[in-house]
């Protein structure tokens, strides 16, 4: 990997201690911009967000925190979040990051809350006067007693505590814990991840020698601050090199998808990270008279990492925005996790992707051998190089080029363990994600719980995803496949799907009709039943990756809102006249 610039000339222990770096060489540059409803809202220099953080680190003391202790953060996508964040992190507490009410369904949202709260047995949670209500209920139940404590009272505690002038933060040892991060869950229960003070440090340095970051670059996000992509390219690797980073509420790019792509234009945005999901949905849902306000040529890393990446909505971004700029060897997939303080491996315009034919047949068997002429293959993005310092191996290692198993890593960015449950660092890592490599680059297929094992033949989620894409009345990325045990006909196929609606939209047995006719022509997969759910119906983790084995779960519970007229389940029988046909 091209070396870059390597980061700031400071050696700053903690987040807080980079912010005052900033502040004190940089005051009056900009650090944060709050962007709503299609225009700048807030700017925050380096000075005014120091201020801001002494503020709140008073408050932090006047409340009686005791370093070590957890902070949870329930708060918006700006200048609020980092504040509260750096503050917690320079007074020796442990941030913990919680989405927010807006980023989901209310009762997965007090579900989530309430489960990081009993797992980490909380101090404080700071929320906003107008999320108080909203997040007491997650509470209410705790085994422990939890304050919770707004943004807006915080001024007001902190002014009857003695200011200390500036001091610097809080000397920690680099192993102790800077902040918690929750996992997504897409397939178990949540878990905090222990991000230490040296492995933050850690992944900021690599990510800015692998991205040559620099004080000229300008991030743009709408992740969710909460997660780990949201938290670590939104906020502290811009404040580890010193630069700007605009700030959008989640929910926006929700209703409006180009959002995103207007405040990279009024920007002049050059780095930001999304899901694969995200860029497709830009693809299909930016109008041309959106497209004609559109400026990416300022763009120059567009990184798509969260879950696996997939060749073809690469390609459509790019061929859609072309118009506007966007360059498509800027896209440059990674791979990483939260273990990982986000990335494990890169690609960038310098070291670009491989495209990689595979025999699919090979592929279901485990095995990744490049597809012979004329024969049916599967066309893969790679995920790029492992980050300066990080070691990526498939399995135990064994030399096998074309297999396909789990992906075991190392690296000073890994993390020291789950909360209450330390790991030896000096281990590989094993991620549960499947891929393999090739030409010193990894593919990622998927998870290894999430692959799909029926009739003795492995079905990739992205795979299966892929297909139903181009099933009319189906909503892309939205579906689940899972196997079922019936006491009569045994294991049964079952798929979970979302589906747009509206009007002109087909019956729900058309599109159930479709589906089939499409898996079975394109994946050989023939399915038992199909389940159609509206829009929002299916259980998604914070990055929007389908929970398959809850979607499992509350499928087998009958909880899921599934549109009646219920698709009937297919016999046996029927799926062997349908594999003669």
């Amino acid at each position: 990997m091209a070396p870059g610039s390597g980061g700031p000339a400071h050696d700053s222990v903690t987040a807080t201690g980079w912010l005052r770096h900033h502040a004190r060489q940089r005051a009056e540059a900009i650090a944060l911009t709050s962007w709503d409803e299609g225009e700048i809202r807030r700017r925050t220099t380096f000075g005014e967000l120091d201020r801001l953080v002494d503020t709140v680190a008073r408050a932090l003391r006047g409340l009686d925190a005791e370093s070590g202790q957890r902070v949870v953060l329930v708060l918006p996508n700006d200048e609020t979040f980092a504040a509260v964040l750096l503050a917690v992190i320079g007074t020796g507490l442990v941030a913990v990051p919680a989405p927010g009410p807006r980023t989901m369904r209310a009762e997965a949202f007090e579900q989530r809350l309430r489960a990081i709260v009993r797992d980490c047995c909380p101090a404080l949670v700071i929320t906003t006067e107008a999320w108080r209500d909203t997040v007491r209920p997650a509470l209410e139940d705790s085994a422990t007693r939890v304050r919770i404590r707004t943004w807006e009272e915080l001024p007001a505690v902190a002014a009857a505590v003695p200011e200390r002038g500036g001091a610097p933060d809080v000397r920690v040892n680099p192993r102790t814990p800077a902040f918690l991060q929750y996992t997504s869950g897409s397939t178990g229960s949540p878990k905090g991840v222990v991000i230490d003070h040296r492995a933050l440090r850690s992944s900021c340095r690599q990510a800015a020698v692998c991205y040559r970051e620099s004080p000229a670059d300008v991030a743009v996000t709408w992740v969710p601050l909460s997660h780990d992509m949201g938290l670590i390219t939104g906020i502290l690797r811009p404040l580890f090199s010193g630069y700007e980073s605009v700030l959008l509420p989640t929910e926006r790019f929700a209703r409006r998808p180009a959002e995103w792509l207007s405040a990279l234009t009024v920007c002049r945005g050059t780095l930001s990270s999304a899901p694969d999901f995200a860029y497709d949905l830009c693809a299909r849902k930016t109008t041309d008279d959106e497209m004609a306000t559109l400026d990416l040529r300022a763009w120059r890393v567009a990184r798509s990492a969260g879950e696996v990446v997939r060749t073809a909505t690469a390609e459509r971004f790019a061929a859609r925005f072309a118009a506007a700029g966007f360059r498509a060897e800027v896209l440059c997939p990674s791979y990483g996790m939260a273990e990982a303080t986000l990335t494990v491996t890169a690609t960038t315009p310098e070291l670009p992707p491989l495209r990689l034919a595979v025999s699919t047949e090979a592929l279901r068997a485990g095995r990744a051998v490049r597809a012979a002429r004329g024969t049916p293959s599967t066309t893969l993005l790679s995920s790029g190089v492992p980050l300066p310092g990080t070691r990526v191996r498939i399995g135990d290692d064994r030399q096998d080029p074309h297999r396909v198993g789990e992906i075991h890593i190392r690296g000073p960015q890994l993390f020291s363990g789950y909360w209450r449950k330390p790991v030896r660092r000096s281990r590989w890592h094993p991620t549960r994600d499947l891929g393999f490599l090739d030409g010193g680059q990894l593919f990622v297929l998927g998870r290894t719980d999430d692959v799909l094992v029926h009739r003795g033949r492995n079905f990739h989620p992205a795979d299966i995803a892929a297909a139903c894409a181009a099933v009319p009345g189906l909503r892309p990325g939205r579906c689940a496949a899972f196997t079922v045990e019936d006491e009569a006909a045994g294991e049964l196929l079952c798929l979970v799907s979302e589906v747009t609606g509206g009007s002109g939209a087909p019956s729900p047995a058309q599109v159930a009709a479709q589906v089939r006719r499409r898996l079975a022509q394109v994946l050989d997969l023939y399915v038992s039943e199909v389940a159609l759910l509206p829009a929002g119906g299916l259980p998604v983790t914070t990055s929007g990756k389908v929970r398959i084995s809850e979607t499992k779960q509350r499928f087998e519970r009958g909880d899921l809102p599934v549109l009646r007229p219920h698709v009937p389940r297919r016999t046996s029988s029927e799926h062997r006249e349908e594999r003669t046909t």
